[in-house]
């Protein structure tokens, strides 16, 4: 099984991804934490323990609910990422799912991170995404996943309607020579050396 971190050191757009994903989460813990902080400093309350409940759960709310709306937080539209239900569904009530480590932002996001580029799956996703069905894309590949969505819909209605079609031979990897995985924004990711392609 190849995981992310096997693919990390010679994909530079999976590197270039993550970077703008935790850019992005360091702006949205910000914009969480300074009006807060000012809240508490105004109203004089000292307590650290009620200030950390405050904080987790103002940031968990605030991501859920813009990215239910809009599919992006302030930090994602600051880096022009947005997210997408990998089935083309509705992110309403996945993003409620997927934030769930925003609860404990200091300590769950690495650990969701390394668990999704340690597992088997796009490298692209954090565990909770997984779970929830979703998935995080630059706004440039926005047009690109809805096509490609729009695609496997069509394909799934012809499937139903005939028999399924075998697996093409000329869809292996330019590297190994590994059979190639198709994920759901029509990228393909090899199965045995996990290069994105």
């Amino acid at each position: 099984m190849v995981s992310g971190f096997d693919i990390w050191g010679h994909d530079a757009n999976l590197r270039k991804h993550w970077k703008n994903r935790a850019l992005a989460f360091i702006v949205d813990v910000i914009i969480s934490f300074v009006p807060v902080s000012i809240i508490f400093n105004l109203m004089d309350i000292t307590d650290i323990f009620q200030f950390g409940i405050v904080i987790s759960t103002t940031f968990y709310l605030k991501s859920s609910i813009l990215e239910s709306f809009t599919g992006s937080t302030i930090g994602k539209k600051i880096f022009k990422l947005q997210v997408h239900a990998v089935d083309g569904g509705s992110v309403v009530g996945r993003a409620y799912l997927r934030n769930i480590s925003r609860l404990f932002w200091f300590i769950l996001p690495p650990l969701d991170f390394a668990l999704g580029m340690a597992t088997r799956g796009d490298p692209r996703q954090r565990i909770l995404d997984r779970v929830a069905g979703t998935k995080v894309v630059h706004r440039a590949e926005k047009k690109k996943y809805r096509r490609h969505m729009k695609a496997l819909a069509k394909e799934q209605e012809a499937q139903t309607e005939e028999e399924p079609q075998p697996e093409k031979l000329e869809d292996i990897c330019q590297d190994c020579g590994g059979k190639l995985i198709l994920l759901a924004d029509d990228k393909l990711q090899c199965e045995k050396c996990g290069l994105i392609q």
